[in-house]
């Protein structure tokens, strides 16, 4: 037969619009890539010209910039912009701005709306507007030869160029995708056609004719290409199997009515819309009633036969099976047998007709006499209750110890079937953590008692182990002898791990799972008795990383959890099994590692703890890394010491090797021990006087000893101690001048020497002040940032008023850094004194290439030259050497009036010291100030002992060839 003619669409009319449009979107996608690629070409282009021209035009119009002459190179630039069609060519010449005192001069052309070049006035707001609305623009600094700003050019770019560009190429490129796409759209439905769906139409012509089973008749022509050929063969054999598979269906129809009959199933057809019910098979056996009568007038219908209490069952059944909840109606009633008894029946139907509208049209079942099956279970039911619904799993046994029966609680319990244990001894069950003894103990009793209970561990049949609460009785015969043996058992598995997970959060740590600070300290402990009593030494190790604070901050607390949990794991592979690795908070961990034969045998280990603690992990998502800082103390000990002074004194070690600079480790000294924690206490009292303001300076005159004339003061720190009085800076300063501390302290000194200049020059003194700086200050990277923003919150000052001194040994210590520092000072206008001079290794060449404007004279060569001749050479060719390179001099510890006249004869005029004024407080200064009248004695000629005066007399001496050799020089000069 044949079916009703389609309505829809062709396949081939399908395909043709599908690939219509998949062409057109890959095509317009295409020229959409095309002209963005295009585009940017053209941009980059444009970008490099307007470069190119800005680099010209820099180098060829600074001259006339320079000489002031925007005339000569107006035609430059206008030639520029018509050669390569630029938007705008504009200069910023600063100096025509300076020389015609206006804050800006720009001079250059711009394309009107015309597009011809005009010059550029930035009155016309049109000019002004032309450039806002440009697409890009370049910018150049146009420099002098020697590097000064003369101004910079500005060329602008607009859009019309692309513009033009653009629209032409994409002209070309929309035309030949048409062109492509056609071609394309032509050959793709021509093969489709012929290839694809002309025979899927021979195909659908073939299966449209068929039978009244439906089966097709017709058979499906075979086709050139291999695919379709091989899809009709396949078809043609599912027909044929399809047609053989119907005829076997009537047959097992057959063969299934006499299963029917055989088995003494009633069946039933129910017609839904009629009601009609039409019953065979064993239905009169199973209800005393007369096929007959049944299926004649007036039909019966099998509900009425239903007990009251199983109707709602059975309307449930089928409420759910017409609403398609379920597949089949399957359901245990009793039936009304003719008799008047009540007949155990299974009744089961499916439904195997619908209509249009999803209703059921026919239903199938079949009626099966249950009563006997249902008797037996009810008896067996009744017997198994107890033993089938008990929570605790039971083992019968007989009295050879095999087992007979198991309840469902043992093999929910043990994994094991009853056909898998049955005959077996329960042995099969032990899981070797109780050893034989154990169950001689139990039999003993359970002979003895008849009964047997305790805690067991026993094996499920998945090998895993598990405890268990367990009871065995024993059953006897009227004699006494066992006749069988009745085992009760339950899992306590949760109790347990209840058990040991309180016992876990008592001893060991939530995150981490590494033993706690508890459990550390037993562990410890007990590993002192053992070192103690094998003569043997134990190491511990105070662990705390470095950088973990900044994970948390940056990544959250959740990536750094994470992160502990991982190193954790680290640090477990790396010690031994006998070591113990514990977390007892935050980021510290402690290990302790046990059966070392000496302390140095622990030493191999430090290194690969170190690696696991610093390399890079991958913490969710995250690439972090950080380092741990190790302390390490050992036992025994010279002194006995308990566990938490073992704990303190590798804290104490770790803290050294933070000092140190992270990332290392660090063995626990005694003697150190007591020496840097007074140098701590130190340090920390020395930070408090920062704090509590007990720091102070005093400032001590620098004057010119010829003249009188005051040039400054140095600033000298003091430290009023609470106890101690006041302390100079020989007590306290050397212990920090390595230290971060001396930075927070050189700090301190500038600021306050810049306050004390700001109080001076308001109260009508202007004068300068030098300070001391160390050389770890000093040689910070950010010095002069920090240095610059100090002069400027004090704006009252000028930056000549300060002056940085620094030892001589510093200096040249790192001769290149130094000399860079003090450069960048004498930018800022800051002076710099190399101070303590001669007491260090200064060569020739380090002397003449430092920077620096003063020398000052270290006070020991003060001190004893008038009564050493050895120093006052030294003092001579010192002051010497200075003038030969046009250093300032300034000597120190100047006390007497004999000294200050021999400084004056060598040459030196500027000093400092006890003989013009001790170091007085900022209040004193003004007074002093007002008050101070120089030594007129100071200008007088020496008074020579006889020590000195072969010394002096060759001074004198190698001043006078001195002085004839440059009159020599000068005289050869002017001839």
């Amino acid at each position: 037969m044949t079916g009703k003619p389609s309505r829809k669409g062709s396949l081939f009319t399908h395909l043709a619009i599908a690939i219509c449009v998949a062409v057109i979107a890959v095509f317009s996608l295409s020229s959409v890539l095309v002209y963005l690629d295009q585009r940017r070409e053209t941009v980059t282009y444009m970008e490099e010209k307007v470069q190119e021209s800005t680099e010209r035009l820099t180098e060829t119009i600074a001259p006339f910039v320079e000489s002031y002459a925007p005339n000569e190179y107006s035609n430059l630039i206008r030639a520029e912009a018509r050669l390569h069609d630029l938007y705008a060519v504009l200069v910023h010449d600063r100096a025509m701005a300076n020389v015609l005192g206006q804050t800006e001069y720009v001079y250059g052309y711009i394309r009107n709306e015309k597009g011809e070049l005009v010059t550029y006035n930035d009155d016309i707001p049109l000019h002004s507007k032309l450039l806002e609305n440009t697409m890009f623009s370049r910018s150049a600094s146009i420099l002098t030869k020697e590097g000064e700003m003369l101004g910079n050019i500005v060329i602008h770019m607009s859009d019309e160029q692309l513009r033009k560009n653009l629209t032409q190429q994409l002209r070309q490129t929309v035309a030949s995708s048409i062109v492509a796409g056609t071609v394309l759209i032509s050959l793709l439905l021509y093969f489709s056609n012929r290839f694809f769906v002309k025979p899927l139409e021979d195909i659908a012509e073939a299966i449209s004719t068929r039978d009244m089973s439906g089966i097709p008749v017709a058979h499906i022509p075979d086709f050139a290409n291999k695919e379709l050929s091989s899809l009709s063969t396949t078809m043609n054999n599912m027909i044929s199997l399809i047609r053989h598979s119907h005829n076997s269906l009537s047959l097992e129809h057959s063969r299934l009515q006499n299963v029917i009959e055989g088995t003494r199933t009633g069946t039933w057809e129910w017609d839904v819309v009629s009601g009609y019910i039409t019953y065979n098979g064993a239905w009169s056996d199973i209800l005393g009633w007369d096929l007959e009568a049944l299926n004649g007038p007036p039909n019966q219908d099998w509900k009425h036969f239903i007990h009251p209490e199983d109707k709602s069952l059975s309307e449930q059944q089928l409420a759910k099976l017409f609403a398609r909840e379920q597949d089949y109606y399957d359901c245990d009633i009793r039936l009304r047998h003719f008799s008047g008894q009540w007949v155990h029946v299974l009744a089961r139907g499916k439904i195997v007709e619908w209509d249009e509208q999803g209703r059921p049209l026919k239903v199938l079942g079949t009626h099966q006499d249950i009563t006997a099956h249902k008797k037996a279970e009810e008896n067996l039911k009744l017997a198994a209750k107890v033993f089938t619904h008990a929570r605790e799993g039971i083992i019968i046994a007989d009295s050879q110890t095999r087992i007979i029966e198991v309840n469902e609680a043992f093999c929910r319990i043990t994994g094991y079937s009853l056909g898998e244990v049955k005959g077996k001894n329960p042995s099969v069950l032990q899981s070797g953590k109780q050893d034989g003894k154990f169950y001689k103990d139990m039999w003993r009793s359970l002979e003895k008692k008849g009964h047997w209970s305790g805690e067991i561990w026993n094996r499920r049949k998945d090998g895993e182990r598990y405890p268990e609460l367990l009871t065995i009785s024993a059953v006897t015969d009227e004699m006494g002898n066992p006749i069988n043996y009745v085992a009760v058992f339950s899992d306590i598995t949760a109790y347990k791990e209840h058990e040991h997970k309180l016992e876990k959060i008592a001893h060991f740590d939530q995150l981490t799972e590494l033993p706690n600070r508890l459990l550390l300290g037993d562990r410890l402990k007990h590993a002192m008795k053992q070192a103690k009593r094998h003569k043997q030494f134990i190491a511990v190790i105070f662990l705390d990383l470095d950088g973990f604070k900044p994970v948390n901050d940056t990544y959250g607390h959740e990536v750094g959890d994470l992160l502990l949990q991982q190193l954790a794991i680290r640090m477990k592979k790396v010690l031994r099994d006998s070591d113990t690795i514990a977390r007892i908070g935050g980021d510290e961990f402690v290990a302790v590692l046990a059966d070392l034969q000496s302390p140095e045998c622990c030493q191999p280990l430090l290194p690969r703890l170190l690696a696991a603690t610093s390399e890079p992990m991958e913490v969710n998502g995250n690439l972090v890394q950080v380092s741990a800082s190790f302390g390490i103390t050992t036992y025994p000990q010279s002194e006995d010491v308990n566990s938490d002074k073992l704990l303190r004194q590798a804290d104490y070690a770790m803290y050294q090797a933070k000092l140190k600079g992270k990332r290392r480790y660090h063995f626990f000294d005694a003697d150190l021990e007591k020496s840097l924690k007074s140098q701590n206490e130190k340090l920390s009292q020395i930070t408090n006087a920062i704090d509590n303001g007990e720091l102070l300076l005093r400032y001590q005159p620098k004057v010119n000893l010829r003249t009188g004339e005051l040039i400054g003061f140095e600033a000298l720190i003091r430290w009023q101690h609470p106890s101690k009085g006041e302390l100079t800076p020989i007590e306290f300063i050397p212990q920090i001048e390595n230290l971060a501390l001396i930075i927070d302290v050189g700090n301190w000194v500038i600021d306050t020497a810049l306050a004390e200049l700001v109080y001076w020059q308001e109260n009508g003194l202007s004068t300068t002040v030098s300070v001391n700086l160390a050389p770890h200050h000093l040689l910070q990277k950010d010095f002069i940032h920090h240095l610059r923003l100090r002069l400027a919150r004090y704006p009252q000052i000028k930056a000549e008023q300060l002056e940085l001194e620094i030892l001589e040994t510093s200096a040249f210590e790192d001769f290149e850094a130094v000399s860079e520092v003090i450069c960048q000072c004498r930018k800022l206008g800051v002076a710099l004194a190399i101070d303590d001079f001669g007491t260090g290794y200064a060569s020739l060449t380090y002397l003449k290439q430092l920077p620096a404007q003063t020398l000052k004279i270290d006070r020991s060569f003060i001190r004893d030259m008038l009564i050493d001749p050895d120093d006052l050479a030294i003092l001579e060719g010192v002051i010497s050497l200075a003038n030969t390179f046009n250093r300032q001099v300034l000597a120190e510890g100047v006390e007497t009036k004999e000294q200050a006249q021999m400084l004056v004869w060598l040459g030196c005029d500027l000093g400092q010291g006890f003989g013009i004024a001790k170091p007085m407080i900022r209040e004193e200064v003004i007074g002093w100030v007002d008050n101070w009248h120089p030594d007129p004695s100071w200008c007088e000629v020496p008074t020579l002992n006889d020590a000195l005066r072969p010394a002096v007399e060759t001074m004198a001496q190698n001043r006078s060839r001195i002085e004839r050799l440059r009159q020599y020089l000068n005289h050869s000069e002017s001839d």
